[in-house]
């Protein structure tokens, strides 16, 4: 198990920071309507670094589980009013049903789910932008954590009458009512409720759910106590939230091991070290046709003083110069990570690898390593 790397896509400060360091990072997988953008094969070298690692190469992960998000319906009036609009929160999916990011303790009790917006009146209008929520149990806010993801690629979506749109919430664990902290939860489980503000309209949106991310690792991480919830920007149509379906890797059978990292970095720099796949079986396992999904990612934990972080990159694995992992053989991968300019309390970085990009029941081969920091002089 990778520790940190399922909450990598949950908790506010991660999100803050992926959406700050841009590049050919994240996708956000909204129950088959992540867009892809395929990279070019002739991005892809064909021969060997001169230590014989395979290159590495800044291409955006492809996940050929998802399929193209339906382009966004074109502003087809004024900005929409709160008269007109009605939200809904269907129902909850867990990470533990959906695995979404399940290989973590923290990610396996988290919630996500889509508030469905409709446009009740007989009159288009539009929306756009990422929605601020509140989170309310019984009329009262929840003290947690708030950020918004992806919101450069907001988008403008018209809701012709009748029509609807919609944006994902992520509710990430620990949820902990009414326990220490400096902000407990309400010492109740629900009903709850948001209140919404989207392209500067308020909202107050149903939850048809009670339920709430777990209470975990409190006995052995006592100083991880904020719970936090995420939204993303608004998307075309309505989804009813269900577990997407998860397909074996074909690079289940590998394992990975990490190799050629320096002991320490300076925050600010370019993070370089080699992923080995090795192939224990009597069959060389095939890297595909499409290009396999990876991630990788950092985590500094907190302190009780100081807020820690934690983000990832997913990208694509370079198939081109090794199309497979021969039997009992290896491949060596370069690797490469930017690591932000950004003070970490501890000054230790656990630094995670793996493939296929987490987040769809899809297991692979990973590993973890770590890394001190050394400050700028």
């Amino acid at each position: 198990m990778l520790r940190g790397f399922g909450r990598s896509f949950r908790r506010s400060a991660v999100l803050a920071l992926a959406v700050a360091i841009g590049g050919c990072g994240s996708q956000l997988a909204v129950s088959g309507k992540t867009r892809l953008v395929s990279p070019s094969v002739a991005a892809f070298p064909a021969t060997l670094n001169p230590d014989g690692t395979v290159p590495w190469v800044s291409a955006p992960a492809v996940n050929p589980l998802l399929t193209p998000a339906p382009a966004a319906p074109p502003a087809v009036g004024p900005t929409c009013r709160a008269a007109q609009l009605r939200g809904v929160l269907p129902g909850w999916t867990s990470g533990q049903a959906s695995n979404d990011g399940g290989m973590d303790l923290l990610a396996a009790a988290s919630l996500h789910g889509w508030v469905n917006v409709t446009n009740i009146s007989a009159r288009a209008c539009t929306l756009g932008g990422g929605p601020v929520v509140t989170l309310r149990s019984h009329g009262v806010p929840v003290h947690v954590d708030y950020a918004r993801f992806g919101t450069a690629k907001a988008v403008r979506v018209g809701l012709p009458a009748h029509g609807t749109a919609n944006f994902r919430i992520d509710w990430g664990a620990p949820y902990c009512p009414g326990l220490r902290g400096p902000f407990p939860g309400p010492p109740d489980k629900g009903p709850f409720s948001l209140r919404a503000t989207v392209d500067g309209v308020a909202m107050n949106i149903a939850v048809h759910s009670t339920a709430s991310p777990g209470c975990v690792l409190e006995g052995t991480h006592p100083n991880v106590t904020t719970s936090s919830v995420v939204t993303s920007p608004i998307e075309p149509g309505a989804v009813t939230p269900g577990p997407p379906v998860a397909k074996p890797s074909p690079l289940r059978v590998l394992h990975a091991r990490a190799r050629d990292y320096p002991s320490r970095i300076v925050p600010g720099h370019l993070l370089k070290f080699v992923i080995v796949l090795v192939n224990p079986t009597d069959a060389p396992v095939p890297l595909g046709v499409v290009p396999p999904s990876y991630a990788i990612g950092a985590y500094c934990a907190r302190t009780r003083s100081q807020p820690g972080y934690q983000f990832a990159r997913s990208y694509s694995l370079n198939n081109r110069a090794r199309s497979a992992v021969p039997a009992h053989g290896s491949v060596r991968f370069a690797m490469e990570l930017p690591i932000p300019a950004i003070a970490c309390p501890t000054e230790r970085l656990t630094i995670t690898w793996q493939s296929p990009s987490p987040g769809f029941g899809l297991q692979g081969p990973h590993t973890s390593v770590s890394v001190a920091l050394t400050r700028a002089r």
